[in-house]
């Protein structure tokens, strides 16, 4: 009997009517355009064209990458998209009373693929979009597109280049950290990477920079939820550490929780640090 699955398929066509859809993708239209996308990527994988879905995954973190503004758009889709793909696997084999065996990997072992390519070439070439692409693995890891265990060599990778002294690879880890832990489950998949001892096996090394001593330092606060700051500006602070304009992150962001303290919940502060914070405001009035 014919199926129209197996039709021929006009690969290239296909690649640009996606590429179509992701250039339209924004917040506000992000469930009809993402809804087209899977229709289309679930239709190639039906016919069997699985470059097309790699080319989807190296196309989104390649995006990710240049337009930093939607990278957790592009993770959120991400995620919809592996969704809906395994479903569609599971239809398959539910139809074939589960006896089919897949023919292609899932779509989250192509993307960390993809992301592990780019990741290879920035550490080679230690080029600058190595900060926003393991910004979007954090992403990813938040949205449980990838398991922790798929990115574990990556990370002890950058663990292992931030002890012998590379800048770099520390700034990265500094940005990973600082991405996942802004989600309430952010820190148990950062215990889960064992980022709090690694990174304080790191500040053990004489030969890392200030600048990256300070923002492991400023990660090592996140775990300790410790506030702790003896620089009267913000300006002062960047300009000893020559903390470069992405880098000020970590001042702003400890400037205003420094000026904040009142608002924290009640539950989450201890009666020894309340008076901490307490103390710190005053010096900040004066």
């Amino acid at each position: 009997m014919w199926n129209s699955w197996s039709s021929q398929h006009d690969s290239r066509l296909e690649q640009r009517k996606i590429c179509g859809l992701l250039n339209k993708l924004n917040v506000t239209n992000f469930d009809s355009v993402s809804t087209k996308l899977i229709e289309r990527l679930t239709d190639c994988g039906r016919r069997g064209c699985a470059e097309i879905i790699e080319a989807f995954a190296v196309s989104i973190a390649l995006r990710a990458v240049e337009d930093t503004q939607r990278s957790s758009l592009y993770a959120y889709l991400c995620k919809r998209v592996d969704r809906e793909l395994e479903m569609e696997d599971r239809r398959w084999t539910w139809l074939n009373d589960g006896t089919r065996q897949l023919s292609h990997p899932s779509f989250a072992s192509i993307l960390i693929e993809a992301c592990e390519s780019r990741f290879t070439q920035a550490l080679d070439e230690q080029a600058p979009h190595l900060f926003p692409l393991i910004e979007f693995i954090g992403d990813l890891l938040l949205d449980g597109v990838l398991p922790i265990a798929d990115v574990q060599d990556l990370v002890q990778q950058l663990f292992s280049l931030a002890e012998q002294g590379q800048e770099g690879s520390a700034i990265a880890l500094s940005r990973l950290c600082r991405r996942v832990a802004r989600e309430q489950e952010g820190m148990h998949i950062l215990e889960q990477l064992g980022a709090s001892g690694s990174i304080e096996r790191v500040l053990e090394e004489d030969i890392i920079t200030p600048k990256a001593r300070y923002l492991l330092m400023a990660v090592v606060d996140l775990f300790h939820q410790e506030l702790v700051d003896v620089f009267d500006s913000a300006a002062l602070r960047n300009e000893i550490y020559n903390l470069d304009d992405d880098e000020q992150e970590v001042s702003s962001e400890l400037d205003s929780t420094l000026t904040d303290v009142d608002d924290l919940p009640p539950s989450k502060t201890t009666t020894c640090e309340s008076e901490d914070q307490v103390e710190i405001s005053k010096l900040d009035a004066e």
